[in-house]
């Protein structure tokens, strides 16, 4: 009997781990001028600022995993006698995971299928998958990596700024007063990830002061001591990633330590520039 890992497109890890984790993707979607982009493969995120350049152009907002995709992932999956974990990017940020657990609540096979929802998104949802992905090739049990996945997602720290409040502003997530006085001012919010809703932590003069703020707060939720697992991830800041990940290598005991590019559907929100962190006790992925 085989534990199979399904997940939606938010994590963005390379298409090479992806297969070696032999995860199953269910994409999320954009919906930019009428039309319907599956992200990575119909929309990428260098494409999607380019379109997002021209002021014109309207914003996109962006489509969970339909329960349709849901039901035949667990109808395919779940055939010959093997089990699912379905772990996804966290209810405050999508419906995808509320999807997941409708579907699988309903289903006949309902015993063999696990749902968690993470907590997280992006990045830190990568975490995560890197962990229950290589324990799937094992003989630890679906209870068992259901139960790491949720562990970590409550255990990690996530934290980010962005770069721009524009993005913020045209999707509805800044009033245009905040945004213009911020961006006067220089204004970089501090934002991180309470119980998988995203919250202001702080605002910053600068995006220097906010890596600063990220880092020491990422530092301070950490186990003094203990080993931890992290990921720096991105949209089109590759330079400031490999930046912080070296700075956060320098205050913490860095078990493994990954980087990962945010994909469209996240980046529609955050805009160029975003830099985010996502770190978790060592201890938790066991």
């Amino acid at each position: 009997m085989a534990i199979h890992i399904v997940t939606d497109s938010s994590h963005y890890l390379d298409p090479s781990v992806i297969e070696q984790l032999r995860l199953h993707v269910l994409p999320l979607s954009l919906i930019l001028d009428g039309s319907a982009y599956r992200e990575r493969i119909e929309m990428t995120t260098p494409s999607l600022f380019e379109k997002l350049t021209d002021r014109r152009a309207g914003w996109p907002s962006t489509a969970a995993v339909a329960p349709s995709a849901l039901q035949a992932a667990f109808d395919q999956l779940t055939a010959n006698g093997d089990e699912v974990v379905g772990v996804f990017m966290s209810r405050g940020t999508s419906v995808t995971v509320e999807n997941a657990q409708n579907v699988a609540a309903a289903h006949p096979r309902r015993d063999r299928i696990h749902v968690v929802d993470s907590q997280v998104v992006s990045g830190a949802l990568a975490l995560i998958l890197l962990t229950v992905g290589r324990l799937a090739q094992t003989d630890a049990p679906a209870a068992h990596i259901a139960a790491v996945a949720q562990r970590m997602g409550e255990a990690m720290r996530v934290m980010f700024t962005v770069d721009t409040l524009d993005y913020l502003h045209r999707g509805g997530r800044m009033k245009g007063s905040q945004a213009l006085m911020g961006s006067l001012l220089g204004i970089k919010p501090v934002l991180w990830l309470d119980r998988g809703h995203i919250m202001l932590w702080s605002k910053a003069r600068g995006k220097k002061k906010a890596l600063d703020v990220m880092l020491d707060e990422c530092v301070k939720a950490m186990p003094a001591g203990e080993p931890v697992v992290a990921l720096i991830f991105d949209a089109a800041a590759p330079e400031e990633n490999a930046e912080l990940g070296a700075a956060l290598r320098q205050r913490l005991p860095i078990e493994q330590l990954y980087s990962a590019q945010i994909g469209p559907v996240v980046a529609a929100h955050v805009g160029p520039g975003c830099l985010a962190m996502a770190v978790c006790p060592a201890s938790a992925t066991l």
